[in-house]
């Protein structure tokens, strides 16, 4: 708009007034929805600030961890390079917030409440000295002539104030309003483009950081690819595996079945012949599972509740169980066979340290074990009246289990039996050598040797059928004496703690119950003495059955003084 061309009071000055005032008006209605359109894309811009820093700190909580297995496992090395990177964007659209606040909202504040508002006011002045000037040239033109002189130049005094301070407040209105004029030309272009070259700042700082990013991208597309198909193999391999188990799984209760009538049809005889087991091929050889599955376990609480409890019987005769049911996660081992482009850097770092993460075993996992060398186990439970349970009896423990069928019951009874026969014949081979007597006592194995099943029933087929089991028997270290008060010559034997007795210790044994020892006649019980068991008593003896049973027992000097 021109300026003005004649500034005296005239009504075509009062037309470009009124003109420039109107457009300031509109102006000002402008400005202020300019201004919610601006605090609104503040707003905009900080939600997506802070939703971006949130989005980073979910990744972050969600794979970011250095250390976390599970973040390992995700990919928590490579996630955290894009979570610095969309810090940083973030960073990007906060500068860029503060700079619309900063040059565009700011400076619209100022221009509303600071130059609209003058002109406002200066409006407001104009009219007040105005109307203070019209009041004060119409006493001074309403003098008569006879008016005194005092009184004439009074007025006129206060009529040249009036106008003075009229064309003052005239002039600032103008001043104002010019101001405002000037200002529409450079304000908003100024501002305007202060913040388009904030956009531009912010895209290009952006670009530049995604762009240093993109090769990173590119090899972690190209990675997650080659592990999409590795896992499909996987997921093939592990398809094949699960049907070759069921199958496996099938023939083997197709087996327990028959192996289970053959037994029942030979009169329930639990484990069969105990096999012999070479024990430096069991101590040296990895351990193998010889079985393992799920049982029902009776709880020793008052409650007596059952408990499904995984066990484990390996190779070296240890059979344990695990506390837990095995319901959670025992870790997974990730492999990967990609190209050798992958091999260094980030992905060498994280897949080296995602297989350390990985490598959970069962050791991990809590489990009982069950001490098979001084155990015994059964079929009947007579406190019981449900099918399909047997009994493993200790002296420290007695377990009651349950199988799901009878056939696997009758499988767990034949390798635990078989299991525990295998350990005693293991330790024995290990132990110092014991010599075994003839009827008169005059032939006994080199004391370097290590004395066989074989070669014990050969010497045995050399003696007389009615060789007396207490002259060999007490032959043996220790046995000339009772195990528990040391009275000479015992008559009695526990057959499940292999240890030789006198008849007193023999009746408090017997008050135990047979769960906890078997006592047999040495003379009485001739039918008991089978060569097996007599094998087992010449490769015991008292002397190393009470290292074995007293081994823990710490007695002072005052209980042997008493």
């Amino acid at each position: 708009m021109a300026t003005f061309i004649n500034l005296e009071d005239s009504p075509m000055f009062q037309k470009q007034v009124c003109s420039l005032e109107g457009t300031a008006d509109e102006l000002k209605d402008r400005c202020q929805k300019l201004y919610k359109g601006v605090k609104k894309f503040m707003g905009t811009l900080g939600e997506a600030s802070k939703g971006e820093s949130a989005f980073a700190a979910c990744l972050e909580e969600f794979g970011g961890g250095p250390d976390d297995p599970i973040s390992l496992s995700i990919g928590g090395p490579v996630i955290s390079k894009f979570i610095n990177a969309l810090r940083e964007l973030a960073s990007y659209k906060e500068f860029l917030c503060s700079q619309v606040e900063h040059v565009l909202l700011e400076r619209l504040m100022n221009f509303i409440s600071v130059d609209l508002q003058e002109a406002k006011e200066s409006r407001h002045r104009f009219d007040k000295a105005a109307h203070s000037y019209d009041q004060s040239r119409e006493k001074f033109v309403s003098l008569k002539k006879n008016t005194r002189g005092e009184i004439v130049a009074e007025l006129e005094e206060d009529l040249e104030n009036s106008k003075s301070t009229f064309e003052k407040s005239r002039f600032n209105l103008v001043n104002s309003l010019m101001t405002i004029e000037a200002k529409k030309k450079y304000e908003f272009l100024e501002s305007i483009s202060a913040i388009m070259d904030a956009h531009l700042r912010y895209f290009k700082l952006g670009y530049d950081l995604l762009n240093q990013l993109e090769p990173f991208i590119h090899q972690i597309l190209t990675y997650a690819q080659q592990s999409k198909e590795q896992s499909k193999i996987e997921q093939d391999r592990l398809a094949r595996r699960i049907q070759e188990f069921r199958t496996q799984s099938e023939l083997d209760s197709q087996q327990l079945v028959a192996n289970a009538e053959s037994s029942g049809a030979n009169g329930n005889r639990v484990g069969g012949n105990i096999p012999y087991k070479n024990t430096e091929t069991s101590l040296t050889a990895d351990k193998e599972v010889i079985k393992q599955g799920y049982l029902l376990k009776r709880s020793s609480s008052l409650r007596t509740d059952w408990k499904r409890k995984f066990f484990v019987l390996d190779s070296h005769g240890s059979m344990y169980y695990y506390r837990t049911n095995g319901n959670k996660s025992m870790g997974s081992h990730h492999h990967y066979s990609g190209s050798s482009d992958h091999n260094t850097g980030v992905f060498g770092r994280f897949r080296a340290r995602h297989n350390r993460s990985g490598s959970l075993t069962e050791g991990s996992l809590g489990y009982n074990t069950i001490d098979l060398r001084t155990s015994l186990i059964k079929l009947d439970a007579e406190d019981m009246d449900l099918r399909l349970c047997f009994r493993i009896i200790s002296p420290q423990k007695t377990y009651t289990l349950q199988a799901e069928n009878g056939a696997d019951r009758m499988d767990w009874v034949n390798k635990i039996t078989k299991a525990i026969g295998t350990l005693l014949n293991s330790h024995f081979l290990q132990q110092s050598p014991v010599r075994y007597l003839d009827k008169d006592n005059s032939s006994s194995a080199p004391a370097n040797a290590v004395v066989s099943g074989d070669q014990i029933r050969h010497n045995d087929s050399r003696q007389n059928i009615g060789d007396d089991v207490s002259t060999i028997l007490r032959g043996l270290p220790g046995n000339n004496a009772c195990a528990e008060c040391n009275a000479p010559e015992p008559d009695w034997a526990s057959l499940n703690l292999g240890v030789l007795l006198c008849i007193q210790c023999s009746g408090v044994h017997r008050n135990l119950g047979v769960h906890i020892s078997k006592v047999r006649s040495l003379s009485l019980d001739v039918k008991v003495w089978e060569p097996t068991i007599l094998d087992l008593f010449r490769n015991l003896g008292n002397v190393y059955c009470n290292s074995l049973w007293e081994g823990l027992l710490h007695l002072d000097d005052d209980w042997y003084d008493l």
